[in-house]
């Protein structure tokens, strides 16, 4: 097999466990853009202060969306006045967890794992988002309404077009260039052969660099990390790879470099890493007082499903439709 045939299949693989959850992403932001007036954003996302971060953050912990799926939704907020505090916390609190994702690391990786994650994505986002505040907001960023669609069309239309044609139309080129370095990353990096680390510093900057630049969906990366746990990691070493992979990809970074500004972006990225090491260490030095963790090792099929191939043709035609129509308007 070439190198370039497994670059071409890690990108497939890559875009299909994307797919659906990125489609779920655009579906939501088009009810969010009928259901949610513009005025209540701006009411509680848009300023600069500790209570739209803390907001923002609580939001995005319950809802199950990844690290690709939390864009298009980021996207409509960052469009309608979010702050960059704001935004910068959704998008790390909301792709570690959420309902499913809660669910899923309850049965297999224990009720103290369960409990920590959520809490320790409510924290490094409030932290991330209350930091981002610090650097200048300009208000070309907002859009006050979103005129690509007369509110005299069918919901159903509106939903569709906003979501499908006009955010998939704003990030089809960098999340595509995310998607093939996330695929070329992933042809060479395997992240269960980290698994002999044990933990320490050594073993969890190891596990991030490795986890960092990877699409790793949150719920589908909890067997690797049961995997990992039943192997020799330490639990907080664990929890970094759980929170790298999915807040801190090579997809999900090209998109905040558009959403929040470059600087921001690197930022977002540095600040991510700091504080995934920083809560891996708290686990570990809490671990004995949480409730049992313990590991399951369950086989992932998420990847090459019917379901999900067809989610990602579909994904593909819906960001070329969308790029189309955004070079027309």
């Amino acid at each position: 097999m070439t190198i370039l045939t497994e670059i071409l299949e890690a990108c497939w693989h890559t875009l299909t466990m994307m797919a659906p959850y990125l489609l779920l992403g655009f579906f939501l932001t088009g009810v969010l853009s009928v259901i949610l007036p513009v005025r209540l954003v701006k009411q509680h996302l848009a300023q600069n202060g500790k209570a739209s971060v803390i907001k923002s953050a609580l939001l995005g912990v319950p809802l199950p969306l990844c690290s690709c799926g939390v864009l298009p939704v980021a996207t409509w907020m960052r469009r309608h006045g979010a702050s960059k505090g704001a935004t910068g916390a959704f998008l790390l609190a909301t792709p570690q967890t959420g309902v499913d994702g809660f669910l899923v690391a309850l049965v297999i990786l224990g009720l103290g794992f369960a409990v920590y994650i959520p809490i320790a994505a409510f924290v490094s986002g409030v932290i991330l988002g209350l930091l981002l505040n610090l650097f200048p907001d300009k208000s070309e960023h907002e859009v006050l309404e979103d005129t690509s669609v007369s509110k005299a069309k069918p919901v159903w239309l509106r939903i569709l077009r906003h979501g499908f044609v006009t955010v998939a139309g704003d990030i089809a080129v960098p999340l595509g260039i995310g998607i093939l370095l996330a695929g070329v990353l992933s042809a060479f990096v395997d992240p269960q052969s980290f698994a002999g680390l044990g933990d320490g510093l050594v073993a969890k900057l190891v596990v991030v660099a490795a986890a960092a630049p990877l699409y790793v969906c949150a719920t589908a990366s909890l067997p690797i990390g049961a995997s990992m746990l039943v192997a020799g990691l330490s639990p907080g070493t664990v929890f970094v790879f759980l929170m790298a992979g999915p807040a801190t990809n090579a997809a999900t970074f090209t998109t905040i470099s558009k959403l929040i500004g470059r600087k921001e972006a690197v930022v977002y990225l540095v600040l991510a890493t700091l504080l995934a090491l920083v809560m891996g260490f708290i686990l570990d030095g809490l671990a004995p007082l949480l409730p049992e963790i313990s590991a399951k090792e369950l086989q992932d099929h998420s990847g090459h499903s019917l379901w999900h191939m067809l989610a990602a043709i579909f994904l593909v035609m819906v960001l070329i439709n969308g790029k189309i129509q955004h070079n027309r308007s």
